[in-house]
């Protein structure tokens, strides 16, 4: 049974429901199902990829270019050779990594904008039979105010635009540049990008940063929406299960306060909800992996995370969760709502028992549970069950037909 269909009998089930309310009951009535109890389908496997240090792992330790911030802003300034590496992050986005001065705190990426000025352009088509020579072309702005910035272009002897242009002057307020190439057959296009900044996700309260060597990678990872525990966390490249339950970032933080330890991450550390503005894993639990991960890394995580709440009219619930089961307990949370709805000056004893129907359907909710749970408890326990196998002196047997059997 779809969604919709359970609404228009919850609809007709109490009086005064509405649309609205049906929903609600409906999916809290799912909420507190799974938070009773622990059922096969809230056993999940899911997944991190660590991207490692942004340029790729080197003895410096530090990524391309460098970086300028002021203390007590949230706006870090890259050079157009960090901000070349930071648009080039396309996967993952550089919004997901997190960057720092070494010795210094993890800030979280949230937004990446320019400052108006020109860092260097890029060829996005080539051109045909262009005229050989080079061009210095000014840098237009779209719509905007940007005004000042040149570009030097050459075409090779083939006609094609082959080196990377060479910037010449970055000028300012830039929202949207561009480059109108012209010079014979079919002309060369260019992409224009300026200086990058970074939106921190907070204030910038280590040292002012002026053109400073700077580390970006990922080091806090995102358990999935409804999550509700950890099993496990298993590091596939290095063949090995990543200790989650040592260390809290209070502990953790005496051992390491500068996050200073790059080996192999061999734990993991629950850092809190995600707060990131415009963040894809807004609200969602972060856990930090360490030792700092700056080499590409995979790991494989089995965790509790409850089914995601039905919206859509053609959701369905996960098995074995039936619809009978759900409705009752979405009818009991209605009745007990009806009941604290009640007027104060209503006649005792007018109107429908809103506690007696409550019980009722708590009773056939419990009813529909035992029986569904006696099924499913068995597909729990072997997510978890290990047997364990004792090595002792068995003597054999010989059975009627000559044959050596291992005993009992």
């Amino acid at each position: 049974m779809a969604f919709q269909n359970m609404i228009q009998e919850m609809l007709g089930a109490v009086p005064g429901m509405n649309l609205g309310l049906a929903k609600t009951f409906l999916n809290e009535a799912l909420t507190l199902i799974q938070d009773e109890n622990v059922w096969s389908f809230q056993q999940q496997s899911g997944g991190w990829i660590s991207p490692g240090l942004l340029g790729g792992y080197a003895d410096t330790f530090l990524s391309p270019g460098t970086i300028s911030i002021q203390t007590f802003s949230s706006q870090m300034t890259g050079d157009a050779v960090a901000t070349a590496a930071w648009y080039g992050a396309s996967n993952p986005s550089i919004t997901t990594y997190q960057i720092r001065v070494p010795y210094y705190d993890l800030y979280n990426i949230i937004a990446i904008g320019g400052n108006g000025q020109i860092a260097y352009a890029t060829i996005f088509n080539g051109g045909i039979s262009q005229t050989p020579g080079t061009y210095t072309y000014p840098v237009l702005d779209n719509g905007g105010p940007g005004t000042g910035g040149s570009i030097l272009i050459t075409v090779a002897a083939n006609g094609t635009v082959e080196a990377i242009p060479t910037l010449i002057s970055a000028g300012s307020g830039y929202t949207s540049p561009y480059i109108n190439f012209s010079e014979g057959g079919t002309p060369a296009t260019f992409v224009v990008q300026q200086i990058a900044v970074l939106t921190l996700d907070r204030l910038w309260t280590s040292p002012i940063q002026v053109n400073s060597g700077y580390m970006a990678y990922q080091a806090y990872f995102a358990a999935p929406a409804g999550f509700r525990r950890m099993y496990a966390i298993r590091d596939l490249v290095n063949n090995q299960p990543v200790d989650w339950w040592s260390y809290t970032q209070v502990s953790l933080s005496e051992i390491d306060p500068q996050r200073t330890d790059f080996s192999q991450p061999e734990y993991a550390a629950y850092l809190g909800p995600d707060t990131r503005t415009g963040s894809a894993t807004y609200g969602q639990g972060l856990w930090e992996l360490w030792q700092g991960p700056i080499t590409q890394l995979a790991y494989v995580c089995q965790w509790q995370v409850n089914w995601p709440l039905l919206s859509l009219p053609t959701d369905t619930l996960p098995m074995p969760l039936t619809e009978e089961m759900v409705k009752f307990r979405a009818k009991e949370v209605a009745c007990a709502w009806k009941e604290a709805n009640k007027g104060d000056d209503m006649e005792r004893g007018s109107g429908a028992n809103w506690q007696f129907l409550a019980k009722y359907y708590h009773e056939q909710y419990e009813y529909c549970l035992k029986k569904i749970r006696v099924a499913d408890r068995n597909i729990v326990d072997l997510y978890f069950q290990k047997m364990n196998r004792t090595a002792g002196s068995v003597d054999g047997f010989v059975s009627v037909n000559g044959q050596m059997g291992v005993g009992f």
